[in-house]
């Protein structure tokens, strides 16, 4: 077997000889030149980019809502219907998550973002291809291939495997990695978002029908009073005792507690009905539900909530993720103004025998790179990044105005319940004045000073003040759910 050239020393040049080298820069240089004024022309029009608004943490909801009031802790843990010590609305709560149709699919999302996100990484590595093909052909006598190929019949046997590596020197694929981590985030934020507007529906649902049953029951109670009262002014004017008037305002009396108990029956019914709807059952199993009650703690309001915490809401976490996601996508989007370059190895056997697919002859093999150019691109390049920019600026703008709905929703909650604490503590004054106003009226009917109306009085003036102690203690706890939903039902320590 002859020598090769660059073996013995010969004429024939190395792969590192001079001469072959020399013809190879030019090459080289026209390629760099090529890469380097390939690059597609980045759009001039692009607007400014929006800028995200941040709550202002110097700002308090305190100030905000012009109220102070006692420093605490206001929720412990993302479970924080757990704060008001009812084992009953726990479970309740429990229940509702298991087959909520909004949570189901939102835990579909989250798996599909996580599975977006899985391959865009797997699409950045390393990719592999495998192709097999067994094609039976017939070449045309009349064709391209004169006789004795042109009219011949033959098999053609294929089988590939190509090794593909995208270099990524504008870090498109690491943007677009990035972006699908933000699209998890957004949905994992998003599925804690119905959490919590479940949690907070049930609670609401449950301490709305607590309050309209302890009203229905202290009605009904001064519906009794209120007979003994129409029963006695009846027996006086009867024996012409009384005047007409004050027979007939007894009278007038009843009549509005029927009204009023007929609502409150249709409450009870409805609140029943609502929260049944809400833990997933039907009707027909309402009378199954525990009964609720208004025996809950009352956490002491904290002495401020700044701004900035509103950050970790659910849905103002939500449109923070997908803004930058949408970031992310814009990235990528300015990296395909750039060449790129691929990697790529293909190993495969290709032969007319079947018989000789696995012989060593039957082996092809190729190894280079591919340089993708964007020469012709430009327009559709600048329309698909002017794209990225809008979704980029739509989503700020979302996240902006969820960020300052949050703070309203937040002062507002806050400047609510610090009235409702107010209110109560004027409402717990009148009814302390009204059960010494009824001790006395008994003193009294029992010395003989004064007559049973007047103590019967006295007991529907307390039983009309616990009716509004009532309804206050019932707004008083669904305050308190709607600012926890405000303020997402995550943990926060405040000072005092």
């Amino acid at each position: 077997m002859e020598t090769p050239p660059f073996a013995k020393g010969g004429t024939g040049a190395s792969l590192l000889n001079p001469v072959r080298t020399n013809h190879l820069l030019p090459g080289i240089a026209l390629a760099l030149a090529l890469l380097l004024s390939a690059c597609a022309r980045l759009p001039t029009d692009l607007p400014q980019r929006p800028q995200l608004r941040n709550p202002a943490s110097g700002a308090t909801l305190a100030t905000l809502a012009g109220e102070s009031s006692r420093s605490g802790v206001l929720a412990t843990s993302e479970r924080w219907w757990a704060s008001f010590g009812q084992p009953d609305l726990d479970r309740l709560i429990a229940g509702a998550f298991q087959d909520r149709p909004d949570l189901a699919a939102a835990r579909a999302r989250l798996t599909a973002a996580a599975q977006s996100e899985r391959l865009a990484r797997l699409q950045a590595d390393v990719n592999y291809a495998s192709d097999a093909s067994l094609v039976r052909e017939h070449l045309s006598r009349n064709g391209l291939f004169p006789p004795p190929i042109g009219g011949s019949t033959f098999t053609q046997s294929d089988v590939t495997q190509t090794i593909s590596y995208d270099l990524d020197w504008w870090d498109k694929n690491r943007a677009l990695i990035a972006a699908a981590g933000d699209q998890v985030a957004a949905a994992r934020a998003e599925t804690a978002a119905v959490r919590l507007t479940v949690a907070s529906a049930v609670a609401d649902a449950w301490f709305a029908w607590a309050g309209t049953r302890a009203r229905l029951a202290l009605a009904r109670e001064l519906a009794e009073r209120h007979r003994s009262e129409y029963t006695l002014l009846k027996a006086r004017f009867d024996l012409g005792l009384d005047a007409a008037p004050a027979h007939i305002d007894a009278r007038r009396k009843l009549d509005l507690d029927d009204d009023q108990i007929r609502a409150l029956e249709y409450l009870d019914r409805a609140g029943r009905y609502r929260l049944a709807a809400l833990v997933g059952s039907d009707p027909d199993h309402a009378a199954a539900l525990p009964t609720p009650s208004l025996d809950a703690r009352l956490a002491d309001l904290p002495a401020t909530l700044p701004l900035d915490w509103l950050a970790r809401r659910p849905d103002v976490a939500t449109l923070r993720a997908r803004s930058e996601a949408a970031a992310d996508l814009s990235r990528a989007a300015r990296a395909d103004f750039y060449p790129n370059v691929d990697l790529r190895l293909m190993l495969g056997l290709e032969t007319l025998d079947l018989g000789k697919l696995l012989q060593a002859g039957s082996v092809s093999a190729s190894l280079g790179p591919a340089i993708h150019l964007p020469l012709f691109t430009s327009h559709t390049l600048g329309a698909r990044l002017k794209q990225r920019e809008a979704d980029y600026a739509a989503a700020v703008a979302a996240y902006n105005r969820v960020v300052v709905d949050a703070a309203g929703e937040a002062a507002d909650g806050y400047a609510l319940l610090a009235s409702l604490e107010q209110r109560a503590g004027a409402l717990q004054h009148a009814t302390a004045n009204a059960r010494a106003t009824l001790v006395l009226a008994q003193k009294r009917d029992q010395l003989g000073l004064a007559t049973p109306l007047d103590a019967l009085e006295a007991d529907a003036a307390v039983l009309e003040r616990q009716l509004g102690e009532s309804e206050l203690r019932a707004a008083r706890l669904r305050a308190r759910v709607r600012l926890f939903q405000t303020l997402g039902g995550a943990p926060m320590n405040t000072k005092e």
